[in-house]
């Protein structure tokens, strides 16, 4: 008697995953809205591509070296937001925090006190700021986007009345040079890019192979759960403006010692900057998703936008108005793909 038997190959439970190349449309569709930062490489590659037919000069050495110099100051700052985006709170007062670290670090320096002292009070100036935003968040119950807010008129309020609407200037000196990046370190390697790539790993780590970086996706993802599981959710809340703040300051310091310069204004509209470039990235306001590559490639991506702009010979005040449009539109797509994620049938983007 001939017995019947069922191929392991025809079972459903032993079946293999079908390769890439069979999946079908909505199962490619997936992939991609999981990876929120596929669509800032997509995006960054078609700007280049675009741009090497309409300028020649874009692809050019000269213009990435650039770049990437330009760019620093807001890949640290997006960051800072990312981390702070992916605890569920956002931070306005990035761009203030900068200015007044830049001034404190350009002031100390004028009056000739040692530059390594300088550097720290000006860093720490601004994680002193971060930490009065997390302590007035977390112990007064202020919503984020308010304290943050009064922390950016505050800042930028002593700012200009420090220096009494004046640049302060003369202040730099051969280390400075160096930090700042006037003088490259090595070839043409500079301070601000060593520094911003260095700083970019230790997050990176930090977010994904420490407790504080769990604890930050699980009080963004639901803080409610986090703290019946025992997290301190006000401490990590509080870590996360302190991060935001010091690198804040580290960009300040950064960007005045580049510039030359440090005036009423500097910090202007960079944190707009810094939230544009953390939610093109893959960050999600909402909290609970986010990456540090993600930011820095966000950064690159707004860098690269106004590099074009100016390139097309199209005035710069049409910068503020590109990076306004391409957060709403990071917005509304970071929105979309969390919707359309859910009707696919498979759980919301990955952090």
């Amino acid at each position: 008697m001939t017995l019947l038997t069922t191929s392991p190959a025809a079972s459903p439970e032993t079946s293999p995953t079908p390769p890439a190349a069979r999946r079908g449309p909505a199962d490619l569709l997936r992939e991609v809205v999981r990876r929120p930062s596929a669509g800032v490489v997509g995006l960054l590659v078609l700007i280049c591509a675009v741009m090497a037919f309409l300028a020649p000069s874009f692809l050019t050495y000269g213009n990435w070296y650039n770049l990437a110099q330009q760019m620093v100051f807001v890949a640290l700052l997006a960051i800072g937001m990312t981390i702070v985006l992916i605890t569920g709170g956002i931070d306005l007062s990035v761009g203030s925090v900068l200015g007044l670290s830049a001034g404190v670090m350009a002031y100390l320096v004028n009056q000739g006190m040692m530059f390594g002292l300088c550097l720290l009070l000006a860093v720490g100036t601004g994680a002193g700021l971060g930490l009065i935003n997390g302590l007035v968040i977390t112990k007064l119950g202020i919503p984020d986007f308010v304290a943050t807010l009064a922390m950016l008129g505050v800042a930028s309020g002593l700012l200009f009345l420090w220096t009494g609407g004046v640049p302060f200037t003369g202040f730099m000196i051969p280390v400075y040079d160096t930090l700042g990046g006037v003088t490259p370190l090595a070839g043409d390697l500079t301070a601000p890019i060593l520094a911003m790539v260095a700083i970019a790993v230790i997050a990176a780590f930090m977010m994904r192979r420490t407790s504080f970086g769990r604890h930050a996706y699980g009080v963004g993802s639901n803080r409610e759960a986090a703290r019946l599981s025992g997290v301190d959710v006000a401490r990590v809340r509080i870590a996360a403006y302190v991060i935001s703040g010091t690198l804040a300051a580290c960009a300040g310091v950064l960007l005045a010692g580049r510039t030359t310069a440090v005036a009423p204004t500097i910090g202007v509209g960079y944190e707009i900057q810094a939230i544009a470039a953390a939610v093109i990235g893959g960050a999600a306001l909402a909290g609970g998703r986010g990456r540090i590559l993600g930011a820095v490639l966000g950064a690159l991506t707004l860098t690269v936008a106004s590099n074009v702009i100016n390139l097309a010979a199209v005035s710069p005040t049409w910068q503020s108005v590109v990076v306004g449009v391409i957060l709403l539109v990071a917005v509304g797509l970071d929105r979309a793909s969390t919707h359309l994620s859910r009707r696919l049938g498979g759980p919301a983007p990955s952090p």
